[in-house]
Parts: C-alpha cells; sequence; structure tokens
C-alpha cells in the first residue's frame, strides 16, 4: 500500500538536436532531411514532466549545466510543479546533449552525450534521503552515472519505497541489483537485452518477463512493445494492453512518458493493471502530437483522459 501520491526520479536533461528524413540513413550516406529542430529532453526529464502532469507530487535527483538549456529544464520543472530543490546546477560541467534522427513513420535513433548528467554522486543521494523517505515510489533511467543510480535505488529500496527502473540506455550492471527493484519497464530490444530472450510477440515477452522476475525483480515487469502495445508479467500470471487507438505521428517520447505517468499510477495508489491502463492512454496522447508540440500542449486534460481510459477498457 503507497504512504502518498509523492514520488521522486532521478532525472536527465539534453538539449536536444532533431533531425527528420523520409528515411533514416545508412552507414556513410548522406539523406536530405525537411524538418530539424532544437529543444530540451531526456528520458529523466520527461518522466519527471509526466509523472507531475499525470497527477503525481514528483521531486527531482539531478543536475543540469549552468547555461541556457539547463535553466530552461529548471523552468519546465517549475512550470509543471515539481519539487527542484536536489535539482543542481553544475558550474563545471555543461548541460548533457543529444542527436535524435527521425523518418517519416515516427521511428527514431538517439545518440546522447551526458555531460552534467554523469556528475551526479552518491553524495547527491545522501542529501535528499529527507525527501526520499517521504515518497512512495521512485523512478529510475540509465542515462546518469551508474554509481550514483544503484546507490539510490539500494538506498530508496531500504527506506521502504518502491522503485519503478527503466532500464534504458542497457549498461551492464550487478545482477543483484535486480532484488531491489520492485518494477521494471523495459521496451522488446531492452528486455532482449537483458533477459537473452529475443522479444518479437507476446509469447517471448512473456517469457522475458518471467526470467527478469526470476532474476530478482520484486513485484512486475512491464515490457513496452512500441506499435503492439505492452505486456505486464506478474509473479501469478500476465495481461496483454494494446496499444490505444490513435494515428502515431511522433514515438520519440513515448516511452518516457509512459514510465512518468506509470510511476504516477503507482504513487496514487491505483492497482497494477489501472497503472498500465493510465500509462498507455497517457502515452497514446504522445505518440498522437504534432513534431512541434511539447508535453504541455499534448497532455491530456482529467476529463479527455477518463474518456480515453473508459473506452480503452472496453477493448481489453
Amino acid at each position: 500500500m503507497n504512504k502518498n501520491n509523492k514520488a521522486f526520479i532521478l532525472g536527465s536533461y539534453h538539449c536536444c538536436y532533431s533531425f527528420t528524413a523520409k528515411e533514416m540513413p545508412s552507414m556513410g550516406e548522406t539523406v536530405m532531411g525537411y524538418r530539424f529542430k532544437m529543444s530540451g529532453g531526456a528520458k529523466g526529464h520527461g518522466q519527471m514532466l509526466a509523472a507531475a502532469l499525470a497527477g503525481a507530487k514528483v521531486s527531482g535527483i539531478m543536475r543540469v549545466g549552468d547555461d541556457e538549456y539547463g535553466h530552461l529544464c529548471i523552468k519546465d520543472f517549475e512550470r509543471a510543479g515539481i519539487d527542484c530543490t536536489h535539482v543542481k546546477i553544475d558550474k563545471d560541467h555543461a548541460t548533457g546533449a543529444a542527436g535524435v534522427m527521425l523518418n517519416e513513420r515516427g521511428e527514431n535513433i538517439i545518440i546522447v552525450v551526458p555531460g552534467a548528467n554523469a556528475q551526479i554522486t552518491t553524495r547527491d543521494i545522501d542529501d535528499a534521503k529527507p525527501m526520499i523517505r517521504e515518497c512512495s515510489v521512485a523512478g529510475f533511467q540509465f542515462e546518469n552515472n551508474f554509481d550514483a543510480i544503484e546507490y539510490a535505488i539500494k538506498e530508496a529500496h531500504a527506506l521502504g519505497v518502491e522503485t519503478m527502473v527503466d532500464p534504458a540506455p542497457v549498461v551492464k550492471f550487478d545482477e543483484e541489483l535486480y532484488r531491489y527493484i520492485t518494477y521494471m519497464k523495459p521496451n522488446e530490444h531492452e528486455a532482449s537485452l537483458l533477459s537473452g530472450i529475443q522479444v518479437s510477440d507476446y509469447e517471448t515477452a512473456v517469457r522475458a518477463g518471467r526470467i527478469l522476475l526470476d532474476k530478482g525483480v520484486n513485484k512486475a515487469v512491464v515490457i513496452t512493445m512500441g506499435g503492439s502495445g505492452a505486456v505486464l508479467v506478474e509473479r501469478n500470471g500476465e495481461k496483454v494492453f494494446p496499444c490505444a487507438p490513435v494515428p502515431v505521428r511522433d514515438t520519440t517520447s513515448a516511452g518516457d512518458t509512459f514510465a512518468g505517468a506509470f510511476v504516477a499510477g503507482l504513487a496514487s495508489g491505483m492497482e497494477l493493471s489501472e497503472a498500465v491502463i493510465h500509462a498507455v492512454c497517457i502515452a497514446a496522447c504522445a505518440v498522437k502530437r504534432g513534431p512541434q508540440e511539447s508535453i504541455f500542449e499534448f497532455f491530456p486534460k482529467e476529463e479527455e483522459l477518463e474518456t480515453m481510459k473508459e473506452n480503452y477498457r472496453k477493448i481489453l
């Protein structure tokens, strides 16, 4: 049973340069694109915003550079009502950077240079312990200094906080860490790498989820599968959640929106299946957005979201 509606997320942020072309270039190939966008974001940034807009009281732990993008990140958080007490401006390292390539179907390839994100330390986590102790759920991704990530997961677990890990980008880690993870949310690619099972359909997703549970994930694994939806694997069963039927325009932030909304659902005390439905419907709003829209523009209002969820339950 969750204590409250509070969550913290170990964040990350990059200045993003996005290029869209009809098709992705092959190795050594140059292609002409038709759209360029400069923006800010990252897995931790998107998850923090999604969790806050989806109803959680969110605090962040992260570092940004003392530059234009770092200050823009903090403005985003303040706009969403996120507690930035433990979001530090690092005067010695620039804000991280990411290059995103998109094709006309909204598929993407991303390269990330972490910058200030990699400078988070265990001391940053220790400084935030009074805040961590008050939370019900903690969200993590792997775009930071991994020593600090691992330490934060273990400390949150020790303080009785449920942990939700989005293992992206996949890195090698001591498998003892699994036993400190309450929920894991890999996509099909990440689940394949972590489980050794090539995830290509619902059956293989369930097999991969079972392996991750056997490795030590405490309660559940949710594997997101792009246009095929998501699979929830618990110790006593599994359930398939198809995508909400919406037109797909851009998939760039869908996974992070799902992860943040899932954290919010858990923090609010939703049953696990309801938290997944919450995340599926909010993520659907992300993929149908226009390429220039921010999360503040595409995020559904409460009434719209409830209607989406009601209609979605009819197709389950």
